[in-house]
């Protein structure tokens, strides 16, 4: 269960210094970083998640790359993250074991108890807010945070916030 899990894209760092933020980023606490490059070709992807490794594990901060099981693998990545509409858990877990954490993005319990079922070692839980990163038609907001929290119960499946997220408002997720 990371404290603060960074979603890092090249596009909304300024001046594309997205290896800049990564180091930023460990230097200001986050224990995960989230590489999502929807745009990125495949050799570009490892290069960066590599380089992304490098800079966060001798830190002690894990790596997960979105959508890319085998990148993830290659570059010496803690897990892979997939959403709904990418490669099913159990067909991630054919690829990668259990070398990698499996997490996936949800939006209903329904999404969760089927993360569950097929392997997952963690849920991302929103969309909490609007985001500019990615359109949603329906934003679920902090009452499927408290939803997801009362179904996993104590000591059940970990879990992050996701979507829209920033200091002014993470006081209501964290309540």
């Amino acid at each position: 269960q990371w404290k603060l899990c960074v979603l890092l894209t090249e596009s909304l760092c300024r001046g594309g210094d997205w290896l800049g933020v990564a180091r930023a980023c460990v230097a200001g606490g986050a224990d995960c970083i989230q590489l999502r490059e929807k745009a990125v070709e495949a050799r570009e992807l490892l290069d960066r998640a590599r380089a992304l490794v490098a800079v966060c594990h001798p830190a002690g901060v894990s790596v997960i790359v979105n959508d890319r099981p085998d990148v993830a693998l290659l570059s010496g990545a803690d897990g892979v993250h997939v959403g709904q509409g990418d490669l099913p858990v159990a067909e991630v877990r054919k690829l990668v074991g259990r070398q990698l954490l499996v997490g996936v993005s949800t939006s209903r319990l329904e999404d969760a108890e089927a993360a569950r079922r097929e392997g997952a070692d963690y849920c991302g839980v929103g969309p909490m807010f609007p985001t500019t990163t990615k359109r949603k038609d329906h934003i679920v907001g902090p009452a499927y945070l408290r939803a997801f929290v009362a179904w996993s119960g104590e000591g059940g499946l970990p879990h992050l916030a996701i979507g829209g997220i920033h200091a002014g408002n993470v006081g209501e997720l964290a309540a």
